[in-house]
């Protein structure tokens, strides 16, 4: 089944779209895609996209999207420093809440709420190339875990108006982290049924991307991707993901940008 929601998929859909956008100055984006109503789910929900960058002709820039992981959160991030090949800075992220998903098995589980993050990045560009290494810890008492992602990109120009990007990404998570939204017990099971498992921290997800950009103008331009997720270890051996759901999660989404 699929449904509209504005706020629990918005951050899966944009990961691949805000964190890869590069265009001189500032830009804006907005459109639609679909993802898994819960990190390792097999049914997909509708939701907004939304991105947006500002960038300072020093090198540094301010950059709202989302995570390079299978995980629903929305990320800000800035460039604090001013070099051709190296960043640097703060990262804020938003983890979404999970209620209201599909699964009645999961569904009747007790909802994990929205999660505050804070943490750091450092990232390496060289021409096409790009990559970049986070890290953030849950401080709103959520979760109480750690999570970190290393992502690259290579990005291809076709000519003048299209041009592809090909990411790849990595995703570590630690044992609060994974024990709160993959693991089933006592204090979490609610009037589910699932069986009772506790996850360990580890690898969690392993991903692909593939980015589209087409511009129509100077100021206008298209921007569709898909994104494939592989969930890994006591993330996919969970029963959120192994029973009710699906090891393989898919993303798609298409948005318009205005540059400015």
């Amino acid at each position: 089944m699929h449904k509209f929601t504005v706020g629990s998929s918005l951050v899966l859909l944009t990961a691949a779209l805000a964190s890869q956008s590069a265009m001189s100055g500032g830009n804006i984006g907005l459109g639609v895609g679909m993802a898994p109503d819960y990190e390792g789910s097999d049914d997909s929900e509708a939701a907004p996209v939304l991105f947006g960058r500002y960038n300072w002709d020093s090198g540094r820039y301010v950059a709202l999207g989302g995570t390079q992981e299978a995980g629903k959160a929305l990320r800000l991030r800035a460039n604090l420093i001013s070099d051709e090949m190296w960043e640097l800075g703060p990262v804020l992220q938003y983890r979404m809440e999970r209620d209201d998903v599909d699964d009645n098995q999961v569904d009747r589980m007790k909802d994990i709420d929205a999660a505050t993050e804070l943490g750091a990045f450092v990232g390496f560009k060289s021409g096409p190339w790009s990559a970049s290494l986070t890290y953030a810890t849950d401080v709103s008492d959520e979760h109480d875990g750690s999570v970190a992602d290393l992502a690259g990109s290579y990005q291809l120009p076709i000519n003048d108006q299209f041009s592809l990007i090909f990411g790849a990404s990595v995703s570590y998570a630690d044992s609060d982290y994974m024990d709160t939204y993959f693991g089933v017990n006592a204090n979490n099971r609610g009037t589910s049924t699932l069986s009772s498992y506790s996850a360990d921290g580890g690898l969690k997800d392993v991903g692909l991307s593939l980015t589209a950009k087409y511009h129509l103008n100077k100021s206008w331009g298209l921007q569709g991707g898909l994104t494939y997720y592989r969930m890994l270890n006591d993330a996919e051996d969970s029963p959120l993901v192994d029973d009710v759901g699906d090891r393989n999660q898919l993303n798609a989404s298409m948005a318009v940008i205005y540059a400015f």
